[in-house]
């Protein structure tokens, strides 16, 4: 499996987003936001040496499992590198 790293390494450009959930919680002072052990998205966009292809990768996490990064990120790359394969580019390391 190809890592995050090792792509950038070989000059693609790889952008990763986390979105959490949130929880309102009502204190004395007003309502208090806390991030949510539970659900939440991972969002990896890769973009090539050439800069001719520009993929990404969406991994969601149920709201009934515990968010985990690393996981994320995993499922994530492997959907946007599968996109890219698709279209007949074929990723490579130096």
């Amino acid at each position: 499996m190809k890592t995050i790293k090792q792509l950038r390494q070989s000059g693609y450009k790889v952008r990763v987003f986390h979105k959490r959930n949130y929880n309102s919680i009502e204190k004395i002072g007003g309502i208090s936001k806390q991030v949510a052990p539970k659900g939440g998205e991972t969002y990896i966009e890769i973009t090539t040496p050439c800069k001719t292809f520009t993929e990404a990768g969406l991994s969601i996490c149920s709201d009934q499992d515990l968010f985990n990064r690393r996981t994320g990120n995993e499922i994530a790359l492997g959907r946007a590198l599968k996109t890219l394969q698709s279209k007949g580019y074929m990723v490579s390391f130096y």
